[in-house]
């Protein structure tokens, strides 16, 4: 399965390569255990992988700053991260009407973290090291797979949510989240 978004990974990719190094954020200590077990436990895994993606894709057009792309590519990625932002600031809301929700959950194996890592890692370099219609097309086709990851993980916390407030949420982001797949799937179709 794919990481979340890059977003952060170009900021950090980029600094990275104008410096000489890249550094990990992995903590070599396990995540301590929640005070929520079970169902909750396996809902705020999902949410904290949801809040870490919006998080990085609201600042996926950041990379502008430092390559160009065409209109239409450029206007779909501000599209996804003022969507992501907007998406972020509705899911910080959460906890503040169930205290069972938590964010800093993600709990997944050590090594699926730093295959995570490091694919972003490489995403971001891959990125800001290629030529203008190769990075058209890897952005794309980034934004794609993060999308329809996004997409796909709303879909399954609607099932384990018990809000109605949170699923009708939930399930929109997955619809709008889609709807961004395919519109950036229909982008790479029409540059092969």
């Amino acid at each position: 399965m794919k990481r979340a978004g890059i977003g952060s990974m170009l900021c950090l990719g980029a600094a990275g390569l104008m410096a000489g190094c890249a550094s990990s954020q992995t903590p070599d200590t396990p995540t301590p255990p929640s005070h929520n077990g079970g169902m909750f436990r396996e809902r705020n895994e999902a949410y904290s992988l949801l809040s870490k993606l919006m998080d990085d894709d609201e600042d996926v057009s950041k990379i502008f700053i430092l390559k160009s792309a065409s209109e239409p590519v450029k206007g779909i990625i501000k599209e996804i991260a003022a969507a992501c932002d907007t998406a972020k600031k509705q899911l910080d809301s959460f906890p503040q009407t169930n205290n069972r929700i938590e964010f800093d959950v993600p709990d997944l194996p050590k090594l699926e973290q730093k295959s995570r890592d490091l694919e972003s890692r490489i995403d971001a370099k891959e990125l800001l090291t290629s030529s203008d219609g190769e990075f058209e097309v890897r952005l794309i086709f980034s934004q794609a797979q993060a999308m329809g990851y996004a997409s796909n993980l709303c879909a399954a916390l609607v099932s384990v949510e018990d809000d109605e407030g949170h699923k009708k949420f939930l399930t929109d982001l997955s619809k709008q989240c889609g709807d961004f797949r395919n519109r950036l799937l229909g982008m790479l179709a029409v540059k092969s």
